[in-house]
């Protein structure tokens, strides 16, 4: 009886649940025109773009979030929509860096039950006004101290006619740019006489990591007084730590506990050895084991049992053969209890 009777109620409470959604109605979003093909655009543009959502359903429609990708900013929309009406997504496409087709979505969140979450689209062909060949992306994977350089063309379009290059410059300092205007021998065939090649190298003191920038390239064009061109990668070391510093944290000294860390030498036909690894703290003991002679060595380090309780931080040196990095510094860090 007393199942029977919790039973009951649980069903007088679900009725009365389902009575009240069905008198507040439930919302229905629609979308016909969910892809805005915006055709050839100029490059550098910035596009109004407008969605329009209609709310064919029985209840009032809340548009919880608009969510744009890259390059497409959103910069208005409306938050809640009636029964039989209509709302908008009003976005921004930033044509800026971009050449070629592109396609940019922006998600579109609401409480419709049956669809909360719509995709919208901008699509456009991006044209520059000044074309950079073979693209205006620039990668390295370079070796320090090896040379590294990469040259990208600046070609004249329809559109931009007879233009000059008058500087370049990089927001980085690890990166040396320079440009020279082509002779008619050495110009792309099929494409403007107006052609010049701008060099990107590495500098011989880049550090070492990864590299991010962007080099600007100013021209007499008025439409496009800066052309960017962009550059990632990264600098390997010629001598590779892995990890560059050990960690051991909160330990007991009892346990001994020991971590190992390699060292790689990138540097071709060479060979470099590790001759020496000191650490400047009594807790720790060091240990050299040739994986590879000359190439790859495993160095391991490892805490003493009878290591007195404290924060230790200490230093490891190596010590290697190599003219160009003759030691090697490695942070060791524990907490010994």
């Amino acid at each position: 009886m007393q199942n029977r009777g919790k039973t009951l109620v649980l069903g007088v409470a679900i009725a009365a649940m389902a009575s009240l959604v069905m008198a507040q109605g439930s919302p229905k979003l629609v979308i016909e025109e969910k892809i805005i093909d915006l055709g050839e655009v100029p490059q550098g543009v910035v596009k109004d773009v407008e969605f329009e959502l209609r709310n064919e359903g029985s209840g009032l429609l809340t548009v919880k979030s608009v969510r744009p990708t890259c390059g497409c900013t959103v910069a208005e929309y409306d938050k809640e929509i009636p029964v039989d009406g209509t709302g908008k997504v009003r976005a921004k496409l930033d044509t800026a860096g971009f050449k070629g087709a592109i396609s940019k979505s922006i998600l579109v969140m609401t409480d419709d039950p049956g669809n909360p979450t719509m995709t919208l689209a901008i699509k456009a062909v991006v044209q520059p006004f000044i074309d950079v060949l073979p693209r205006s992306l620039v990668r390295f994977n370079a070796l320090q101290k090896e040379e590294a350089e990469q040259k990208v063309v600046l070609v004249g379009t329809e559109r931009s006619g007879a233009f000059k290059v008058t500087g370049v410059e990089s927001e980085s300092d690890a990166l040396e740019v320079s440009f020279r205007a082509l002779g008619e021998d050495e110009r792309i065939e099929g494409k403007s006489d107006t052609q010049y090649e701008v060099t990107i190298r590495l500098a011989e003191d880049a550090p070492v990591g990864p590299i991010s920038s962007v080099v600007k390239v100013k021209t007499s064009a008025a439409e496009a007084k800066e052309v960017e061109i962009k550059v990632f990668g990264v600098l390997r070391a010629l001598l590779r730590v892995t990890p560059p510093e050990l960690q051991f944290g909160a330990v007991e000294s009892v346990q001994a506990p020991v971590r190992n860390l390699i060292v790689v030498n990138n540097r071709q036909g060479t060979k470099v050895e590790i001759t020496d690894a000191s650490i400047d703290d009594p807790a720790f003991t060091t240990e050299i084991v040739a994986v590879e002679v000359g190439k790859r060595y495993q160095i391991t380090v490892g805490v003493k049992g009878d290591a007195s309780a404290g924060i230790k931080d200490a230093t490891l040196v190596l010590k290697t053969t190599d003219p160009d990095s003759p030691e090697l510094i490695v942070p060791v860090r524990a907490s010994l209890r």
